[in-house]
């Protein structure tokens, strides 16, 4: 049961910029805090972990900041909010930056209600709002290929939802033949910096994908692809989601 926790900051001086490796560890530090075995078993996950992160966001005034997680197993919850209220703080480079966590906004969704309470639309319009790539060999492909978009959102899906509630990967064959862009806007690509190595590069903006010939395509295909869709604002699209990139939004 997928979870999207965005949790008010207080922070006196701007923090750094590209702390995405400290944000992930403090996640890590938090769920340790509650149960030190879940986090390790989390931290050895080689693919596919089960949270995302963003970067630290502003919100206006100068010393109010927010930061979104997603978790997207349930049995991380209980340990991930105790975690929060033990520490209560970030720690970046040293810094501490408290967590207003009794004022956190806190969005959990099922997965049974994800693929049965949808509305079956013929298109789905995104915001990628932080830079989204896919692999390619050793190269980044930046670009929102509606195959590559649609495998990242399944393979997320199949990997932690009930067994029962997983969907077919014939899906991508309807994605292959019947999904194409209608609409880009406001779209560009950026660098993102890790802290070490080659930064990945990825794109962002918005994106309008249309279902083609809906009508005749089984229907549970169309209802597939609708909640893939609404679940990419917690699982994220594409690589290195647990460092910040592929945050994504349906609009």
């Amino acid at each position: 049961m997928p979870y999207a926790i965005d949790l008010p900051i207080t922070a006196r001086e701007k923090p750094p910029a590209h702390a995405y490796r400290a944000l992930h560890a403090n996640l890590l530090k938090w769920i340790a805090a509650a149960d030190p075995e879940m986090a390790a078993a989390v931290h050895d996950r080689p693919v596919r972990k089960p949270f995302t992160v963003s970067a630290l966001m502003a919100d206006g005034e100068a010393s109010d900041w927010h930061w979104r997680v997603t978790l997207l197993d349930d049995i991380l919850w209980k340990s991930f909010w105790a975690g929060v209220q033990a520490v209560g703080v970030l720690d970046i480079d040293g810094r501490a930056y408290p967590v207003r966590w009794p004022d956190a906004r806190i969005t959990h969704q099922s997965y049974d209600a994800l693929l049965t309470g949808i509305r079956p639309a013929t298109q789905y319009r995104m915001a990628f709002v932080s830079p989204t790539t896919f692999s390619a060999g050793e190269l980044d492909m930046p670009l929102p290929e509606p195959r590559a978009v649609v495998q990242s959102w399944l393979s997320r899906w199949n990997e932690f939802a009930p067994a029962v509630r997983r969907i077919d990967v014939a899906v991508l064959d309807v994605v292959h033949v019947c999904v194409g862009i209608t609409a880009i806007d406001r779209m560009y690509t950026r660098t993102h910096n890790l802290g070490r190595g080659r930064p990945p590069v990825g794109f962002l903006g918005e994106v309008t994908f249309a279902i083609t010939k809906a009508r005749s395509l089984n229907q549970a295909h169309v209802w597939q692809l609708n909640a893939l869709a609404d679940y990419a604002p917690f699982c994220g699209t594409g690589r290195k989601t647990t460092l910040g990139m592929g945050q994504t939004r349906r609009l």
